[in-house]
This record gives C-alpha cells, sequence and structure tokens, in this order.
C-alpha cells in the first residue's frame, strides 16, 4: 500500500509520530518552567500577554480556544502558553530523532490543539496578534543568529551527536546507511581542521541549520548535457503537488489541493498581479529538516522585484481539520495552498532568458514559526541555473512556482518524490 502524504510527514519529521510525542516534548518544559517561576518574561512575549489581556476580543478567543479544545492540548491555558513561548525563544531548537517525534516543532506542539478550534481561527487571523508573533519570532531569530545558540546546541550532546549527523546525511553522496558515520556530513560541509574547533566551526545556531556546501558543484551537480529548455529544481525538497489551469480566485481554505492565484500573489491587498498567470500551472514542494536549506535558481535570467506579503503565523482553516484526527497538526496535510496564501511570505518575479519559460513568481514560505525567508541573490543581476536565490534559517518550509498559462510543461516529476536543489529535472519547457 503506497505512503500517504501523512505518513510521508511523519517519516521526514514534519508531524510527531504520534500524540504522545508531542506532549512529551511540552511535559518536560513545563516542568522546568514550574522549577524556575522567577524567569521573566521577554519583552516581545511580554508584549504578547498585554496584548491578549488589553484586547477584548483577543482575551475572549485565547480564554475560550483552550476550553474548546479540552484534554487535546496539553497546555491548559494562555498563561502557560506565554510561558513556553518565553521559554522557546530563550533556546535553540532541540534535536529530536524523527523516530522518536518531530524535531524543532515546538510551536506548532503548543498551539495545535488550540489553533484548530473556533475561537483560535478567529484570533490566529488578526492583525495586531500577528504583528506581535513577528516580533517574538523576529527576536528568536536573532538570537540564533548568535554564539550563544552555538554554545546550547551545536554541540556533540545535540545537533552534532551521531544520531542528528545520521539523519541530515541522508541524501549526501558517501553516506551508507547501512553503515553510518558522520564523515560524510564533514566533508560535505566542514572545512577541514573545523572540526578540531568548538562546534565544527559553526558561529551559530542558524549558521549550522542554513550550513552551504563547501563544493556544490559535487553534491548537487547540474544535470548533463544542458538544455535551456529544462527547469531544475530550485530546492532539495518532497513534491506537494502540481496544479494546471489554477483559477483567479477559488476556495483556498478546503481541502483538495486549491490554489486562489489573486490572494496567494497579492495578499489580502489587492492588486493585478495575478492576471497574468490565470490558468497557469502552480508546483509546490516542501522541505525536510533534513534537506539542504539554500535554494537556487530553477533556469537562467533576473530577478525583477522581491515583493514582501504580509500574512499571519498560526491560523489554520478549520474546513482543513480532520475530525477522526483533530489534535494532529493538519494544516501540514491538506494546508499547504492554504497556508502559502496566508503566510507572511516573500514573491520573487523572475524574467527566464528562455521565452518560453517567460516570468515566473517564485515564493518561498516559511511556514509557522520559521521566521527567516532570505533572499541571497540582488534584484536585476542576471543569474545563471543553479546559482543560489537565498536561504530558510531554521526548519521546514515551502517553495511554490507560478508559470503562466502559456508555457507549455512536461513534467519530469511526480507527487510525493524527493527532489534535490539543481540536481534533479522537474521539468521540460517546449
Amino acid at each position: 500500500m503506497p505512503l500517504t502524504l501523512r505518513d510521508h510527514l511523519k517519516r521526514d519529521g514534519w508531524l510527531p509520530l504520534t500524540s504522545f510525542h508531542a506532549h512529551r516534548a511540552i511535559a518536560e518544559r513545563l516542568d522546568v518552567i514550574r522549577n524556575n517561576p522567577t524567569t521573566p518574561l521577554e519583552p516581545s512575549v511580554e508584549a504578547l500577554k498585554k496584548l491578549i489581556e488589553d484586547d477584548t476580543d483577543l482575551y475572549m478567543g485565547f480564554t475560550q480556544m483552550f476550553k474548546e479544545a479540552g484534554r487535546a492540548s496539553l497546555v491548559p491555558d494562555y498563561v502557560q502558553m506565554i510561558d513556553l513561548i518565553n521559554d522557546i525563544i530563550l533556546h535553540p531548537p532541540i534535536f529530536r530523532d524523527p523516530r522518536g517525534g518531530a524535531p524543532g516543532l515546538s510551536f506548532n506542539n503548543i498551539l495545535s490543539a488550540v489553533i484548530v478550534t473556533p475561537s483560535g481561527f478567529t484570533a490566529f487571523i488578526n492583525d495586531a496578534l500577528n504583528a506581535a508573533l513577528q516580533k517574538i519570532l523576529s527576536d528568536w531569530c536573532t538570537y540564533l543568529s548568535t554564539p550563544d545558540s552555538a554554545k546550547q546546541s551545536v554541540t556533540t550532546k545535540e545537533w552534532l551527536s551521531n544520531e542528528s549527523i545520521f539523519v541530515l546525511s541522508q541524501y549526501l553522496k558517501g553516506f551508507d546507511p547501512a553503515n553510518p558515520t558522520t564523515d560524510a556530513f564533514k566533508k560535505a560541509f566542514v572545512p577541514k581542521g573545523d572540526e578540531l574547533k568548538d562546534h565544527w566551526g559553526f558561529q551559530s545556531w542558524n549558521a549550522f541549520f542554513a550550513r552551504s556546501f563547501i563544493d556544490i558543484e559535487y553534491y548537487r551537480p547540474l544535470p548533463s548535457p544542458p538544455d535551456v529548455n529544462d527547469i531544475i529544481s530550485p530546492a532539495d525538497s518532497r513534491i506537494y503537488g502540481i496544479a494546471t489551469n489554477v483559477s483567479a480566485t477559488d476556495t483556498f481554505w478546503l481541502k483538495g489541493h486549491r490554489y486562489s492565484l489573486k490572494h496567494l500573489l497579492n495578499g489580502d491587498k489587492g492588486g493585478t498581479r495575478h492576471e497574468a498567470y490565470i490558468g497557469g500551472t502552480v508546483y509546490q514542494a516542501y522541505l525536510l529538516p533534513s534537506d539542504y536549506h539554500r535554494w537556487a535558481m530553477p533556469f537562467s535570467g533576473s530577478i525583477k522585484e522581491i515583493v514582501p506579503i504580509s500574512g499571519t503565523y498560526f491560523a489554520l482553516s478549520n474546513a482543513l481539520v480532520d475530525p477522526a484526527q483533530p489534535d494532529e497538526f493538519a494544516s501540514l496535510v491538506e494546508g499547504l495552498p492554504y497556508l502559502s496564501t496566508v503566510s507572511a511570505r516573500k514573491i520573487a518575479i523572475i524574467q527566464a532568458d528562455n521565452d518560453k519559460i517567460g516570468e515566473v513568481c517564485f515564493i518561498p514560505v516559511g511556514l509557522q514559526e520559521i521566521s527567516s525567508v532570505e533572499f541571497t541573490a540582488p534584484v536585476e543581476k542576471h543569474l545563471d541555473k543553479g546559482e543560489e536565490l537565498g536561504m530558510f534559517q531554521y526548519g521546514g518550509s515551502t517553495v511554490c512556482m507560478v508559470f503562466g498559462p502559456n508555457v507549455n510543461i512536461k513534467w519530469a516529476v511526480s507527487q510525493m518524490e524527493h527532489v534535490l536543489t539543481r540536481t534533479t529535472k522537474i521539468a521540460t519547457v517546449y
């Protein structure tokens, strides 16, 4: 029997194998907090608490959502939610073997049971709340770029442990899962001599997570022979889906992998950017925690513009919730089109050299607590196929590409296939 999308998400480390694993992570941190009751709230977390308690609608929503979640939520109320969020941003993510639970999805573990409630949905689409959450996530990302974040987590007891390195090496040349060692990882990412330094030379958690290959031409070679009509994968990822003849508007908040171009490309501010893509094609893939988190140009061309779009961070459409598994983070199973449409994101408008490809929207989305989407390639500079575009900092994420209606595409990949940045040819235009 073929694996379902939910099966893949559990295997890939996006979802805990069972609710026990998610609850265990929360219980462990609550015990620590109870034993350290004098830890002050960080300013951004204090601001979130004040916002919730000063805003009548948010106070009602956050009080009610925990009641609606009932026993599905190990967190009993918003007060302990605040304490847990404060605890999270004071520390880097901990390593959890995907065989024993999703690594680093701490915000998701806290919120997954309440955001699927009616009150949770209403609260988490609030603009003021999302501004407060953005500040918290930005502060955390800043911390994850400090030496202290490496000191706490990029160690042989955590992310440099054999168990972690084995998980992170599964798509590396030279790694043998039947006889695993750390050699393949060190050869790929650790300059000679740095393995003797503290943290193998990584200066921060983000430097470790968004690490770059020492020799990307060896580990992610371009397809040979080169063909200007070929499109390569922009990222290590598993393919979520390919949608054709996409509509200007559609019910993206329902199950069925629907895309609504007007909302995906313009956000909720209006505009006409979507009109050139009506009837076109959307390609979407999601990154695994173990994937390489830098993206490459899928074809030669130039970035014309990079457009930031504000959005939500933890909002989940109630229509995506599986009644049989209401405590699962169902949005990760059925809701990637939804999350890509409502989440804070950036859109790169890329003009391909090849007229058969034309203008394409490239959309990296840092899902949920992943607050940093960073383009490293400048606007207007010409980039060859395979050159670096940018990176995600911390966590699983997703990338979309939107092609116009006149682009004739023959796909070389299928849903649920795992592809490698630069190396995998995903399509040919004709």
